[in-house]
């Protein structure tokens, strides 16, 4: 992320915001998790999760990152390793 072109950041962004069915955690989309949720849980993931943040040029991709993470943002919080995206997004 921190090394590639925009293009490249945009198509990381996209794959995180992909969904999969994951009984193990809460989301409020019925359709399933997306994956960046699942990342949150994950020290290394997590550090993904903030670098995307920081580095990932305004795009629709990232506006979408921004929204999933915010409507996620109770599920969010019960992560320990969640506290510096929560941070991130002011709340």
């Amino acid at each position: 992320l921190k090394f590639g072109n925009a293009e490249q950041r945009v198509g990381v962004v996209s794959a995180m915001l992909q969904t999969v069915h994951d009984d193990s955690v809460p989301s409020i989309s019925p359709g399933g998790t997306p994956v960046v949720i699942l990342m949150v849980r994950d020290a290394y993931a997590n550090y993904v999760v903030q670098t995307a943040l920081d580095v990932c040029p305004p795009s629709p991709e990232r506006e979408e990152l921004l929204s999933v993470l915010n409507a996620n943002l109770m599920t969010l919080r019960q992560f320990t390793f969640a506290k510096h995206i929560v941070a991130k997004l002011g709340a």
